[in-house]
């Protein structure tokens, strides 16, 4: 008991403790918020990947001839264990005209069943909408349904029923114009993903004078779309793709040399392994902040220690053992790493719930007394809309955990030479 009585009584009364305890809060919040802002990050690309994005591409490289028997070739990859579904994706690089102005997207082929079946697509839409993705009777022209992304919602305030014109070039490099009737839209919390509008594949592939032309085979894997088979069953997919080729389009030559299957990991590879290394450097770098709370706790105890020795031996007199001061001087470390936990997590997680209330009120200070527009998260940057933020139990534990050891090990130190004291020596001291 006399251990936790003067270890805080000893605590207390010094400033520098309160200093330590603050460091140790900065550092939590710090690590915290960092941490979980590039969780929130990779949390978020995965959303998306498990929303609109498939799991695996096929394409046949440059060659012309694309995809030329979808719907069989899907059936067939569908046989494939552990796929979820195939969809048929036809995708042009088109100017996308609206009554507010003009933009560079993309009209997307696709053939609605099979999209609704897999990903989040059907989540997004009601009923209603779906119904609507058909063709439409408009002062007496004949106009197909699209389904268009968020960020044109956002920019130029559209809504269901308006209307919209692509520019785009056919197979034989024609310039087409073709008008659609907007039924719905999709939103992923994606700028650069939302600048698409679903179309009826076989609508536009008539358009280019294609009929049943597709540019890609879409693979949907059963669960989560990080498993660690996935790469195996990209091998599936392409040996499977090579027999149909031969198969079905031996008249191609060199067909299969195009042949390609990228996996979602590959399309996104530098992003996403620049977020997992950056989440584990940013660890190493908090831990070694660490560092500096062992060092300032061990120069306060070590302080303690040669401002109290008479009081050492006073204890040691009273029958204090040599383990009992140890325990004393090690106690003071762990209590101020425990203040600064105490404090730092509930600081962080108020921080982290707020944190695009935070970035908006800098954005407005800094408006205000500089007459700048300063930006902590431009979000055209970063292809989202806000901050994400996600956190881990895991992270909380480790903090926790590196913190207390901190505190710990700083006060080794000068809890061994507390310890070591001559308890005659320390009552002769003055």
């Amino acid at each position: 008991m006399y251990v936790f009585t003067v270890a805080s009584r000893y605590l207390l009364k010094r400033p520098m403790s309160y200093v330590a305890a603050a460091i140790i809060v900065l550092i939590v919040v710090l690590y915290l918020l960092i941490i979980s802002v590039m969780e929130g990050f990779k949390d978020r690309y995965m959303q998306e990947l498990q929303s609109i994005q498939a799991h695996m591409t096929v394409r046949i490289g440059n060659d012309p001839g694309g995809i030329v028997y979808p719907e069989k070739w899907a059936a067939e990859l569908e046989k494939i264990p552990g796929v979820k579904g195939i969809t048929i994706g036809l995708e042009i690089p088109a100017i996308a005209l609206f009554d507010e102005g003009r933009t560079v997207g993309t009209i997307k082929g696709v053939d609605l069943e099979r999209e609704l079946s897999v990903g989040k697509l059907k989540e997004m839409l009601s009923p209603n909408d779906i119904a609507s993705f058909g063709e439409h009777d408009v002062k007496g022209k004949t106009l197909h349904g699209c389904i268009v992304g968020g960020a044109w919602q956002r920019m130029f305030g559209l809504k269901k029923g308006d209307y919209m014109t692509f520019l785009f070039t056919d197979d034989e490099k024609n310039p087409v114009a073709m008008a659609f009737f907007i039924v719905g839209f999709f939103d992923v919390k994606n700028d650069y993903l939302e600048t698409t509008a679903y179309v009826d594949r076989k609508v536009l592939a008539r358009q280019i004078k294609l009929p049943d032309y597709a540019k890609t085979l879409s693979v949907w894997v059963d669960g989560d779309p990080d498993r660690p088979d996935l790469d195996d069953m990209r091998g599936e997919v392409l040996e499977k793709m090579r027999d149909l080729l031969k198969r079905d389009a031996a008249w191609a030559t060199g067909y299969s040399e195009h042949l390609e299957v990228e996996t979602w990991r590959e399309k996104v590879s530098n992003l996403y392994h620049a977020i997992t290394r950056e989440n584990t450097i940013m660890r190493f770098i908090m831990g070694i902040f660490l560092l500096f709370v062992i060092i300032i706790i061990m120069l306060i105890l070590s302080r303690l220690v040669a401002e109290k020795v008479r009081d050492i031996g006073i204890l040691r007199a009273m029958g204090a053992t040599p383990l009992g001061i140890r325990a004393c001087f090690l106690s003071q470390g762990v209590l101020i790493a425990l203040i600064g936990l105490a404090v730092g997590i509930p600081c962080a997680l108020l921080l982290i719930h707020n944190v695009n209330g935070v970035e908006a009120l800098i954005d407005a200070v800094s408006m205000w007394i500089v007459k700048a527009h300063f930006r902590v998260f431009p979000s055209e940057s970063f292809l989202v809309s806000e901050i994400p933020t996600h956190v881990r139990s895991l992270d909380l534990f480790l903090i926790a955990g590196l913190t207390l050891f901190a505190g710990l090990l700083g006060g080794l130190l000068p809890a061994w030479r507390a310890s070591r004291l001559n308890p005659v020596e320390c009552l002769r001291q003055e």
